[in-house]
């Protein structure tokens, strides 16, 4: 679970023809139309009445991502639960300020018990080891239920989630969405129409993806609000240190790649229409000593593709370091005519267009949308020397400026009208308007499971040190 970055996005697609949009294709292949039949929907003018399980750093993201919403007028905060006082408090207190008073309760069971009937849906931001215990609780009583990624931190576990889910589905129509943002970010939309649909790529050959941070987090805590010794062993932890910086440690975590990585590799299983089929790795523990976890991966996938009959292979690598923030996190998508960019740093991102590839008719349009239909395409050339003119000089001669970019035909900016106010809020939408019955979800259970097994088997594969093969029943529950 990632901390929230500020999003803005302006231009080209409008609100309108992204909420009924052409249909939004999951891993699976399915085409999720808008406005389904959903059984049990709740009705569109009844508030949804919420529960939080989870309340620390993602939680309250979360929370405010929710009362940002566009459809926040129809959430009604009830409940938040979180075994830390401060935490508690301190989501009490901010709803408070939103007139949303809400009961608060250190055990979840307590908080289903006590709140029966009084809840439609909870939103689950827990440490990802009890994700599948939260998750499942709630659906068994009968709620929809948001969870954030990953879905857990084993394939097992994350197994059992798919499995209540479908049961819930089948017994009274209930929901679990798994908290993979981009795959409602409507910036990400576009990039999906423009590659998958327009082509702007060719045919791919090759993704790349990268996060680096220049320090693992590491959350402290004052000795006035530290929780006893047999509280924290009660719900699953060793220490404090345990229980504030879970991330670093197997029995909780995924790592760093479920962490961070796991949000970017899914986009990889949604762009290309299918997870991989093999994947290698490497990594340590190299820079934090005290980290059990990796904290640097480089892991290499392969997918095979079919495009006109041909067969052929996507191969493609994710870096995630903990040393540096060069790079920050962003996601390539490169082909035969060209390539694409994009991040939810709303800042980043934009299409390349090989000198060798005709023009394309969609080049044309997103120029006069864009309101330059009367300008040239950037055009960067190869070679360029920025040193002829002095630009970049030294007294030495030597080259200070950037490297010369690869040349083609650039159009700066990945760009959507419908401008969400963080990276949440589009993803929780779809999931209130899905328990609504206006619309379905965009990460259902089955699609977080694939992106799950993807990623999870990264830390089997850096032990491993050879390739590991996938198998499409791998992927399936």
């Amino acid at each position: 679970m990632n901390q929230d970055k500020k999003t803005s996005s302006s231009g080209a697609l409008n609100r309108r023809d992204f909420l009924k949009s052409a249909a939004v294709v999951t891993a699976a292949g399915v085409a999720a139309i808008a406005a389904p039949s959903i059984l049990h929907a709740q009705n569109a003018g009844d508030p949804i009445r919420l529960g939080m399980i989870g309340v620390g750093t993602e939680g309250r993201v979360l929370i405010n991502s929710i009362l940002k919403c566009r459809v926040a007028e129809n959430i009604q905060f009830k409940a938040v639960c979180d075994i830390w006082p401060y935490h508690r408090g301190y989501a009490s207190r901010l709803l408070g300020k939103y007139k949303q008073p809400v009961t608060d309760y250190a055990d979840y069971g307590d908080m289903l018990d006590k709140e029966k009937g009084n809840l439609d849906a909870v939103v689950v931001a827990t440490p990802d080891f009890v994700h599948h215990e939260h998750a499942i609780a709630c659906l068994e009583a009968g709620l929809n239920v948001y969870c954030e990624k990953e879905m857990s931190n084993t394939i097992e576990n994350a197994k059992k989630m798919v499995e209540a889910a479908k049961k819930a589905a089948k017994k009274d129509g209930k929901l679990l969405q798994i908290g993979h943002q981009r795959r409602s970010n409507p910036r990400y939309h576009v990039l999906y129409d423009y590659i998958v649909n327009k082509k702007c790529c060719g045919r791919l050959t090759n993704v790349a993806g990268n996060w680096n941070r220049s320090k693992p987090l590491q959350a402290k805590w004052s000795e006035k609000y530290v929780i006893d010794g047999a509280t924290l062993k009660k719900y699953g932890y060793e220490s404090m240190e345990h229980f504030r910086n879970w991330r670093w440690y197997k029995k909780y975590s995924g790592g760093p790649i479920a962490d961070l990585g796991s949000h970017q590799i899914d986009i990889f299983n949604w762009i290309i229409g299918k997870p991989p089929k093999s994947v290698m790795a490497s990594g340590g523990t190299d820079n934090y000593p005290a980290m059990e976890w990796y904290d640097n991966v480089i892991a290499i996938y392969e997918w095979d593709q079919e495009v006109g009959g041909e067969k052929h292979v996507v191969r493609g690598h994710y870096d995630l370091y903990s040393t540096t923030s060069h790079g920050g996190y962003q996601e390539v998508f490169m082909g035969t005519e060209g390539s694409a960019v994009i991040s939810e740093d709303a800042s980043k991102g934009g299409f390349r267009r090989e000198y060798s590839s005709e023009e394309a008719a969609w080049e044309a349009e997103l120029l006069k949308k864009l309101g330059m239909d009367k300008k040239v395409p950037e055009k960067e050339k190869a070679g360029e020397d920025t040193q002829a003119s002095g630009e970049g000089k030294t007294d030495g001669d030597i080259k200070i400026t950037h490297s010369v970019p690869s040349p083609g035909r650039y159009f700066r900016g990945i760009h959507s009208d419908v401008a969400p106010t963080t990276e949440h809020q589009p993803h929780l939408e779809n999931f209130f308007r899905a328990v609504r019955g206006t619309a379905k979800l965009t990460c259902p259970a089955e699609v977080g499971y694939e992106t799950a097994v993807t990623v999870l088997r990264v830390n089997e594969a850096v032990p491993a040190e050879k390739k590991l093969a996938f198998k499409p029943e791998d992927f399936t529950v």
